[in-house]
């Protein structure tokens, strides 16, 4: 039987019945059977007996289960996948069953592989040659072709003839594909390309090149680490201690590259200055969280890659992160407010005024509906 209620019963309380939490919603279509629906699923958290009107027993939520709702309502824009609105969610730091954020990634991940898998054996069972890497030649040769909001990113011109090639190679590296690895020497520099991670070679706006070594090197370390098989046998043994750290790390790496995305290209005044922007594309996107929590686990466990990653964590919340803050308190005053918050502005060198106005005016832009 489902739990229903009338009234308002919690008033003065720090929970709310069921009429109050479908009235902070504007959505006919939720219900009370609708929301016994998403607990049943662990997308809400459990309704409790808390009274009694007569015969009628009373049910009530803990009060974050407002926000929760409606951060529900919001991903479910984007999915109706449960194992993946069961990970978004807890990313968030909503409250989830950790066993249950356990097994929704690695079958979020084991259905992705399934998927890939699947058509790569299908397209092979028709190929000549060598079936499976033209299989997966020819879904790279789909994908370099498309274009549109469903279409993967394009961080800068590339031919297509290398974009085709660099698109069978990252397919290979996410099903781990020995083929895909062993071309990784000499074709590994159009995957840093494709995903614009080659802006990392060469200083832009005042931005130090970070990136060094043979592309391959770096694209073959994400591989033995992110591939598919590998994250789904990590999650398969990953702890629960293990779940709540990488939660931290990831959602601090996710937030922080995707900030100092921002930054980078406001202040050097181009597109995808860091490299970074391929990370911070798929921001807010679900299946991006699923992911960055299992390869953070898996990074850490890894001697020679957990003290890169930290390092990279402290980096961004001591001193992205807080320029971030900065950045969004700004671009959200009226002119005459941010001339009292910024005084010294107009006695910076013009460069830098520049770059400072140039910071703001990007944040405000992103902040417009």
């Amino acid at each position: 039987m489902g739990v229903q209620d009338e009234g308002n019963p919690s008033e003065g309380t720090d929970r709310v019945s069921t009429v109050e939490l479908l009235a902070t919603v504007d959505d006919d279509a939720v219900t009370a059977r609708t929301l016994e629906f998403w607990r049943h699923q662990g997308l809400l958290p459990k309704a409790e007996r808390t009274g009694q009107q007569g015969k009628r027993p009373q049910w009530t939520y803990p009060l974050q289960a407002v926000d929760q709702l409606r951060a529900l309502l919001s991903l479910r824009a984007k999915t109706k996948d449960p194992d993946l609105l069961r990970v978004a969610l807890w990313f968030d730091g909503y409250p989830i069953e950790i066993e249950r954020v356990r097994l929704s990634v690695t079958a979020v991940l084991t259905n992705a592989l399934l998927t890939l898998t699947k058509e790569v054996s299908r397209r092979a069972s028709k190929a000549k040659g060598n079936g499976e890497w033209d299989a997966i030649e020819q879904i790279g040769s789909i994908l370099a072709a498309k274009r549109g909001p469903n279409a993967p990113p394009r961080y800068g011109r590339q031919r297509r003839a290398d974009r085709e090639r660099a698109m069978a190679l990252a397919i290979g590296l996410v099903l781990g594909d020995k083929e895909a690895i062993a071309r990784l020497e000499a074709e590994g520099e159009h995957v840093e390309r494709l995903i614009g991670v080659d802006r990392g070679r060469r200083s832009r706006g005042g931005l130090a090149a970070w990136l060094a070594g043979p592309p391959g090197d770096g694209l073959e370390a994400f591989a033995n680490l992110g591939s598919l098989p590998a994250l789904i046998e990590t999650m398969r043994s990953a702890s629960d201690d293990e779940l709540e750290a990488s939660r931290s790390l990831a959602r601090i790496m996710l937030d922080g590259v995707a900030a100092f995305t921002r930054i980078a290209d406001a202040l050097a005044g181009a597109d995808n200055a860091s490299g970074f922007g391929a990370i911070a594309v798929f921001r807010g996107d679900p299946m991006a969280a699923v992911w960055l929590i299992a390869f953070t686990i898996a990074a850490g466990r890894s001697a020679t890659i957990s003290e890169g990653l930290h390092s990279v964590v402290d980096a961004l919340s001591e001193r992205v992160l807080p320029v971030d803050r900065r950045a969004r308190e700004l671009a959200a005053l009226g002119p005459d407010a941010l001339k009292d918050r910024l005084p010294e502005l107009d006695r910076l060198p013009f460069a830098e005024q520049v770059k400072v106005k140039r910071l703001i005016a990007q944040y405000r832009d992103d902040e417009m509906p």
